[in-house]
């Protein structure tokens, strides 16, 4: 941990440098004369934060273009020795990983499926991690590392009278298995708000400011941004539809998880198991889909049923939060017909929000871990010249 202290402050930048890297994390190339224009500075200003940031291996020089005049003008890039950062996903059917560098590039990147149960998870994704041979060649610590989980992640983990968390409990159980120094910084997020950076920083939801992602698979839930920013909620449990009553009468009992039970994926194959009996039932949404297409009217009922009611439950989040666009992803999603219902029943509802179905499929999640194990990165890096995705990020405590 020591050693770990002591890199960190070799490595502290004066304002003018944090602030000369913060424009080029941002643009990701550039000359002495853009960043100039960029930050503001006169370019003597930006020429010393270079030699500093050259000096402390967090930039280097990408390569020279002939001018004009015969000069050369060199283009600067953050430096592959800048640091890297690790994105996990702690799933309910696989974990996975992936690292990258501060500057973008993939170091590495794997999957592994699995069946365990919820308390086994954080020890297959550690493991997983431990054991890759890619991650092993490298010899710095990450800077920062972001935990994907499907869970409530609550903003504060450990609150005096009230139990343990189980995402704390599968984030402890990661940093174990995975060997990493407990120095680094752990953020701890909900998987489907991490799809909903990766769709705001990479995807559908870029340049609106007021967006929201809604994950329909196995289970159903949202993530939304607002003025730009990502929402998590007072408690850290914004977006949970899964809580939603599905009934409002009082002699009809709505349990806990009413509406992602009934309108997931498994919720789906419990009214196709009510509706076809032996070797005719499909096995799967994929299979009733096939069947709907094949013409089967009991297939196209239930299929018709189940988006329609999807598109009415995107339609009342979107009463509620006014986003400019909702992006739909999720296994569910992943077939046109099914989606194209989901679609439509939104819009005889609704011609105000743009909708769109996700073209990131199972990767978005890690890659939104990636993106916020990296700003928090860069936060700790330029301080204040950074504006963060997460205002109030969850870290496990020391």
């Amino acid at each position: 941990m020591e050693k770990l202290m002591s890199a960190a402050a070799d490595r502290a930048l004066s304002e003018v440098a944090q602030l000369v890297f913060s424009h080029l994390l941002e643009v990701g190339e550039a000359t002495r004369k853009l960043l100039a224009e960029s930050a503001g500075l006169s370019f003597p200003t930006v020429t010393l934060a270079l030699t500093e940031l050259t000096a402390k291996s967090m930039v280097c020089e990408l390569r020279r273009e002939q001018g004009a005049r015969g000069r050369a003008t060199i283009v600067y890039g953050v430096s592959d020795d800048s640091g890297w950062i690790l994105g996990v996903d702690i799933g309910s059917t696989q974990v996975s990983f992936s690292a990258r560098l501060l500057n973008g590039r993939i170091l590495a990147h794997e999957s592994r499926k699995h069946e365990g149960g919820a308390e086994k998870l954080g020890g297959l994704a550690g493991q997983l991690v431990a054991n890759s041979a890619a991650l092993k060649a490298i010899k710095t610590p990450p800077l920062a590392v972001a935990l994907a989980l499907n869970q409530v992640v609550p903003r504060q983990l450990v609150r005096e009278g009230k139990p343990r968390p189980l995402a704390l409990e599968i984030a402890e159980m990661f940093v174990g298995a995975s060997r990493l120094p407990r120095s680094i910084p752990f953020l701890l997020e909900n998987n489907v708000n991490c799809a909903a950076v990766a769709e705001h920083q990479d995807g559908l939801m870029r340049g609106h400011d007021d967006a929201a992602y809604m994950q329909i698979g196995v289970g159903i839930g949202l993530g939304f941004f607002a003025d730009g920013a990502l929402i998590r909620g007072g408690q850290g449990g914004s977006g949970e539809l899964a809580q939603i009553p599905l009934s409002w009468r009082n002699d009809v009992v709505s349990g806990v998880d009413a509406i992602e039970r009934r309108y997931g994926s498994l919720g789906l194959m419990q009214s196709v198991s009510g509706a076809f009996t032996g070797a005719a039932m499909p096995g799967s949404p994929e299979a009733l889909f096939l069947l709907a297409a094949s013409g089967d009217e009991t297939a196209r009922m239930l299929m018709s049923e189940h988006g329609i009611a999807l598109g009415r439950l995107a339609a009342t989040a979107a009463t509620i939060l006014d986003p400019e666009i909702i992006v739909l992803g999720g296994g569910l999603t992943r077939n046109e017909a099914f989606a194209r219902i989901i679609v439509d029943e939104f819009q005889s509802r609704n011609q105000d929000t743009q909708l769109e179905i996700s073209q990131k499929g199972a990767e978005a999640t890690v890659l939104g871990a990636c993106l916020l194990a990296r700003d928090l990165a860069i936060g700790q890096i330029v301080e204040r010249f950074h504006k963060p995705l997460s205002a109030r990020p969850t870290l496990m405590p020391l």
